[in-house]
């Protein structure tokens, strides 16, 4: 059986063959591992925003709380040492929450959450435990294990991915070690609390592992799927729904960076004789013969091959001049003549042939209008006695630019 590669193309998605690789390290191939960073950025935005106005109004509260029980207000400003620093621990975490928040929601930049997120958990975590601290030293009443929470917390969905949550939490375990041993004397440190920090570190940790493992996999499946309906499954090229989502992408970046862009649209000349002749499974081959010819013309980022339905193909050449573009479509009507598939039942040739018809986008002109003026020129080729080519003549400048 003939492989699709054979042809130049390969129907199995780039999605597949990374879940087929694994992701056991999670780490994908560098562009879909860029995707997927730019899409936990999107996706967490939110709860990042939800976690860090919930955060705020706890310390809003600790801090009230605070004021009641030392009662600081009645004794401002003849506070102790210790007092002072609880009141501004609380005070620099409200102040940092704030400004985080304040940050994400004007910049509207996705990409600030991750690291707003770690200066947010750091600050939490320091504040907390020099709160804990002093509170402890004074022999007043503290939630000690409400440390832990802030080691759950770098593995919360913050926009970081596991290799940057893990060194957040073992910070978060380090820093509270480190202001423990500072603040208290040696009969206060509390092994039993440093055992319980480590083992939330650990636990924390394999709970990380297996959710972004998981959110890893759902977003390669979303990727699948996404490539099957933006994919013909017989050629391997775009699809239909595919072009038309994206014809008007090009055409207004074209429009950003003044070039122009080309557009052909082809078919196979006496294409139901063949199947007539040779039969359907012939004919699926000729089809991908002639898809992977014209996916070769699709050489740069913005150029797109796309298989319009049955015989019918399209080609957008991004910065493509008029001499150029008919230059473009009689060398690929001749490579298809040039892959010698026979043809006995053809009235112009021995050997499948292609007739096109290709224009360049006006200015303002919708990607709709432009594929109805191809569709024209197209059959005007056939008109006259296909395997030939009928391309609009205009300068660059009457094009979109």
């Amino acid at each position: 059986m003939t492989s699709p590669s054979q042809f130049g193309y390969s129907r199995v998605g780039r999605y597949v063959q990374q879940l087929d690789a694994g992701i056991g390290w999670l780490r994908f191939d560098d562009d879909i591992e860029r995707e997927y960073a730019l899409q936990v950025d999107r996706d967490q935005r939110r709860p990042a925003m939800i976690s860090g106005v919930f955060s705020l109004a706890f310390m809003i509260l600790f801090a009230i709380s605070d004021c009641a029980r030392l009662s600081l207000v009645e004794r401002f400003p003849d506070l102790t040492v210790d007092m002072w620093g609880i009141l501004a621990s609380r005070l620099v975490t409200i102040l940092v929450l704030l400004g985080c928040l304040y940050i994400c929601y004007r910049q509207q930049m996705a990409s600030r959450v991750a690291p707003l997120s770690v200066v947010a958990v750091l600050t939490l975590a320091a504040c907390g435990a020099v709160a804990v601290c002093l509170y402890k030293r004074n022999g007043l009443g503290h939630a000690e294990f409400a440390q832990l929470l802030f080691v759950m917390g770098a593995f919360a969905p913050l926009g970081l991915r596991f290799r940057h949550s893990i060194v957040l939490a073992a910070g978060v375990v380090a820093m509270t070690f480190a202001l423990r041993y500072w603040l208290l004397p040696m009969d206060m440190h509390g092994q039993q609390f440093n055992a319980m920090l480590l083992l939330m570190l650990i636990f924390s940790a394999v709970g990380g592992y297996l959710r972004e493992r998981a959110y890893r996999e759902q977003f390669l499946l979303r990727g699948i799927l996404k490539e099957q309906a933006s994919r013909d499954p017989l050629t391997g090229l775009a699809n239909r729904r595919d072009l038309d989502e994206q014809l008007e992408m090009i055409r207004l970046q074209a429009r950003r960076e003044k070039v122009s862009v080309g557009l052909l649209l082809l078919d196979i000349d006496f294409f139901k004789r063949y199947n007539d002749r040779y039969g359907h499974q012939a004919g699926d081959l000729a089809l991908r013969r002639v898809a992977a010819c014209l996916d070769a013309f699709a050489r740069r980022p913005l150029d797109m091959a796309c298989r319009m339905g049955g015989e019918e193909f399209a080609l957008v050449l991004y910065d493509c001049g008029g001499a150029s573009l008919k230059d473009r479509a009689d060398e690929l009507c001749a490579e298809v003549r040039a892959l010698r598939i026979e043809h006995a039942k053809s009235d112009i040739c021995a050997f499948v042939t292609i007739s096109i018809g290709g224009v360049l986008f006006l200015p303002q002109e919708t990607a709709w209008a432009a594929l109805d003026r191809a569709d024209q020129l197209l059959y005007e080729a056939k008109r006259e006695g296909r395997n030939r080519t009928s391309v609009e003549r205009l300068s660059p400048t009457a094009a979109v630019a």
